[in-house]
C-alpha cells in the first residue's frame, strides 16, 4: 500500500478516471515503481500489530557526581 503526496487522476482499468486526493492509500500495482519516482506517492505507514510480549519498563539513571581529581 503506498499514499498519495501529490493528487493526480489515477486509471486501474485504463478506461475510467480517479482523482486520487493527497492522503489517499492503495494498492498501485505495476505503477508503483514510477509513481514513487516522479514523487507522486509514498510508502504507507506499515500498521503495528499488537504482542502479547510485555511492555519493558523505563529506567530513570541519576547522574553521578563528578569524581574530585587529586
Amino acid at each position: 500500500m503506498h499514499k498519495v503526496v501529490r493528487p493526480f487522476a489515477y486509471s486501474v482499468d485504463g478506461l475510467t478516471l480517479v482523482d486520487l486526493s493527497v492522503g489517499d492509500e492503495r494498492d498501485f500495482g505495476d505503477l508503483t515503481v514510477g509513481l514513487l519516482k516522479e514523487g507522486y506517492i509514498e510508502p504507507a505507514a506499515a500498521a503495528v500489530e499488537p504482542t502479547d510480549e510485555p511492555v519493558p519498563e523505563t529506567v530513570n539513571i541519576e547522574p553521578r557526581a563528578a569524581r574530585k581529581r587529586k
